[in-house]
This record gives C-alpha cells, structure tokens and sequence, in this order.
C-alpha cells in the first residue's frame, strides 16, 4: 500500500468517525466503491468504511449498493469540505 493509498483510507474512515457508514459500527473494512477494468482504485470518493455485515451485503449487488454508497460518500465530502 502507497503512502497516498492510506491517507485516502485514513480520511475516509475519519468522515464517518471510523464507523459503518451504514449502520455507524466501529468494526469496520474499507470498501472500494467503484472498480476500474484494471482492479480496484484508491482514492477520496471511491472509499468507504463499512462493517462485515454490510460490506458483505454490498458484495452480493454491487450495482444496486454503488450507487447508494456513492451518495454518502460524497456527502460526508462536502459537509467536510464546508468546515
């Protein structure tokens, strides 16, 4: 892991206080959103933590979950980029 990859996975679990940011658990994974043709991609927007439960769920339909998690990624985003 890059130096780069793990602020991003350091300031996306910090925007949800290191909880689910489903259900607000603080045993999280951290879970890439979007998958890229060449794997998977880090970096703000595509991470985003989860607890076992949930990043399990989001795995058996990614497409039907993305486009939810997108939403609160990106929020939490702008609510911190207007601190």
């Amino acid at each position: 892991m890059t130096k780069e990859e793990k602020e991003v996975y350091e300031k996306s679990s910090e925007l949800f206080n290191n909880c689910c940011a489903i259900c607000g658990s603080n045993n999280i994974h951290l879970h890439h959103i979007r998958y890229g043709a060449c794997g998977r991609h880090t970096y703000m927007g595509n991470i985003i933590p989860l607890c076992k439960a949930h990043h399990d769920l989001v795995h058996t339909n990614k497409k039907k979950y993305q486009k939810i998690l997108i939403e609160k990624i990106d929020k939490k985003i702008n609510e911190s980029e207007k601190k």
